[in-house]
């Protein structure tokens, strides 16, 4: 460590910390479900909030009727019957049919187990391939006690698998091509988190891995087509002018989105100059992303890039998304250790850390964009990181 306002965060302090979260985390989730009944909270919202919305629309797809997950008064009523009548709050799916084949199997098992299972089996797949990336067992620790798997845990979520599929696609880009492009290509069942990777998969010659995910994602959309119908993908397409509408209006609650949008819609700004401005914020990221991948620097700086010049691009993300910056705060973290650290970065990265924790009540009391900053912030020591790496390698030269 380069800073000595660095020094407080020892080893024996990044060991006990993250145990002390876990404990934390773990004495949380018991007194939810020992204050649970049946499928229902304590504050009378189900066990896995949006889990519910999963679950029916694979129910409603495994009896036949894929269409009607688009149907507002058909998809709630099936949540009604999954976890009971008392469910007075209806939990959307915007999602594409594609999502569908891999939720289908988890509506055989009764809600609970299958809310277990899901959480289970993506989270394994979240810690495997980011633990891939750093190759520390310590990893696995750090992972788990990352306030955004907490958060993904009580949303009943997806985010392991997006960050699980982003990290996996990342890991294997060099060493297994078609392997990447499969990942990525998986990806495309939230579509908002892959907005930058065609790009810099072609700006950077990728052809192996782009070729190998356009593939995988057009299969994924036959495959989809096949199981559940053309009537399935029109009523899709129909209900995007919805999820158009809760982006835009802030029906899920703009306080909870984390994005530059979100926040200057929460501050009163107009439509069209929130769309500008977070454009104008989102090509400033992209632009900064493709610059770090075009030059000759460690791949640890790249999938930082990458990944957080994604969330910064994307104007629909919740707080739930972060999970994904626990691939960037792994690799910069295992880039530092072997290379030394910037003035402060630790500082930082453990503000990113905590952020997930901490945004959505910032959000809602104080109205600054926190999460962009904070990413923005990360994406420019990122930058730094990668400068100061070519100017190394320029004197070496010299």
């Amino acid at each position: 460590m380069t800073d000595r306002a660095d020094h407080w965060l020892t080893r024996d302090r990044l060991i006990i910390y993250p145990r002390i979260f876990l404990f934390i985390y773990a004495a949380a989730i018991f007194y939810w479900l020992f204050m649970a009944s049946g499928n229902f909270d304590m504050r009378g919202h189900p066990l896995g909030t949006d889990f519910t919305s999963f679950y029916a629309a694979a129910s409603l797809a495994m009896q036949g009727d894929p269409h009607l997950i688009y149907d507002f008064a058909s998809h709630f009523a099936a949540e009604k019957d999954v976890v009971g009548e008392q469910l007075n709050l209806y939990y959307s799916f915007s999602y594409p049919p594609t999502f569908l084949l891999l939720l289908a199997p988890f509506a055989k098992l009764p809600y609970l187990l299958a809310l277990a299972l899901w959480l289970g089996t993506t989270l394994f797949l979240f810690i495997v391939m980011v633990q891939k990336i750093t190759k520390e067992k310590e990893t696995i620790i750090l992972l788990l006690a990352f306030p955004a798997v907490f958060l993904t845990i009580g949303h009943g979520q997806n985010a392991f698998l997006s960050a699980g599929l982003i990290a996996g696609g990342l890991y294997y880009l060099d060493r297994k091509p078609f392997l990447s492009g499969l990942l990525i290509g998986l990806l495309s069942f939230k579509p908002h988190l892959g907005i930058l990777i065609p790009f810099v998969l072609i700006l950077c010659g990728h052809w192996k891995v782009f070729i190998s995910a356009a593939i995988t994602t057009l299969i994924f959309a036959a495959v989809s087509w096949l199981a559940f119908g053309t009537e399935t993908w029109l009523a899709f397409f129909d209900s995007t002018a919805n999820t158009q509408n809760t982006l835009n209006n802030g029906v899920v609650g703009l306080y909870k989105m984390q994005s530059l949008f979100a926040s200057l819609r929460y501050n009163g700004l107009g439509l069209a100059g929130a769309y500008i401005l977070h454009s104008v914020l989102a090509l400033f990221a992209f632009a900064a992303v493709v610059w770090v991948w075009l030059q000759d620097v460690d791949k640890h700086i790249k999938y930082a890039a990458l990944c957080s010049g994604t969330l910064l691009t994307s104007p629909f993300l919740l707080d739930y998304d972060l999970t994904v910056l626990a691939v960037p705060i792994a690799c910069l973290v295992h880039y530092g250790v072997l290379n030394g650290f910037r003035p402060n970065l630790i500082n930082i990265l453990c503000f990113v850390w905590l952020a997930p924790l901490i945004v959505r009540i910032l959000n809602l009391y104080i109205g600054i964009p926190w999460t962009p900053i904070l990413l923005s912030t990360l994406l420019y020591q990122i930058v730094m990181v990668c400068r100061e790496k070519l100017s190394e390698q320029q004197i070496i030269n010299e």
